[in-house]
């Protein structure tokens, strides 16, 4: 089988898991309902995917893990943010039902460690630039403390039917990033 037939069947199964999951919840798909959606038999599934959890790594590789690794080999990281939401906004309620799915494999999981990972080859790829302030935390650290609020940011602003544009959500989002919690309120001086 050819890589580009290959990933035409991966695209169809999945074409046919997103139809699913707009019409039922997930625990309710079967690998069946997957294959008869998308024309193919059960085996065929199986040579491309483990499981339905599986599906859900692919999908996050191919419309969101893939379009950032191309920002950050360019060099291109202040788009970050953005680019993030405007994936996750095109296609709302697919995730909104994705972020539903609960356990270990779940969608939110998958993108905690994504996120962690993203931030953490930041880390690695730009020096920090106060090393002496921070030398007790490894970057490890630094990649986990951002990595919660960001994570469950982007869960939010889904789940919770936020108005704002991507760009509007990311600009906020990269404001707080670059500025401590106590900057962003009046208090008086000690």
């Amino acid at each position: 089988m050819t890589e580009e037939k290959k990933e035409l069947t991966k695209d169809l199964l999945t074409l046919s898991f997103k139809e699913l999951i707009m019409k039922m919840p997930f625990e309710k798909i079967t690998v069946k309902m997957i294959t008869d959606g998308a024309d193919v038999i059960r085996p065929t599934f199986y040579r491309h995917f483990q499981d339905k959890y599986e599906i859900l790594e692919y999908i996050l590789e191919k419309e969101i893990k893939d379009k950032i690794r191309v920002l950050i080999e360019n060099d291109m990281e202040d788009d970050l943010l953005r680019l993030l939401f405007t994936c996750l906004s095109k296609d709302k309620e697919f995730y909104k039902r994705l972020y539903l799915i609960e356990g270990p494999n779940s969608f939110d999981h998958l993108m905690f460690q994504f996120i962690y990972d993203t931030l953490l080859r930041l880390l690695n790829k730009y020096p920090l630039k106060s090393p002496a302030k921070l030398q007790i935390l490894s970057r490890e650290t630094i990649a986990r403390f951002y990595t919660f609020g960001l994570a469950d940011s982007v869960k939010y602003a889904i789940m919770h039917d936020i108005t704002y544009t991507p760009e509007e959500i990311a600009a906020a989002y990269d404001y707080l990033i670059h500025n401590s919690a106590f900057d962003l309120v009046e208090h008086p001086k000690i």
